[in-house]
């Protein structure tokens, strides 16, 4: 994958971007994963990769959601939903939601609980 995103940047960097950040976020080197997940989105975007952008969100949204950082899990599954709904993939966004759904819940109960 290497080479070929150093032979056509545009149309591989951000899938190697994504490939390296899971291989980080596996290996525990959150800072590292998460420049690598926001490097993913940024390249999709620029390249015109609405979809491969939703699953760079889709993934960091995850990552953030594993670690336990609800806050910024939303904003990335908010993102992949809007390049899903761009992308015109209902299944994708329905997915997508009901993460956010789960998401919104384990805060409400956190909340509840921490009163």
């Amino acid at each position: 994958m290497r080479n070929a995103a150093a032979h056509s940047d545009w149309n591989y960097a951000n899938k190697l971007c994504l490939l390296v950040a899971e291989q980080q976020s596996l290996s525990d080197d959150h800072r590292n994963a998460i420049k690598l997940y926001d490097a993913s989105i940024k390249s999709a975007r620029k390249s015109g990769f609405i979809h491969e952008q939703g699953l760079a969100c889709e993934k960091a949204g995850f990552y953030y959601k594993r670690y336990g950082n609800n806050d910024k899990a939303l904003e990335y599954f908010k993102q992949a939903r809007e390049c899903y709904e761009e992308w015109g993939s209902s299944m994708k966004v329905d997915f997508i939601q009901n993460e956010l759904n789960n998401v919104n819940v384990q805060m409400l109960l956190h909340n509840e609980l921490a009163r």
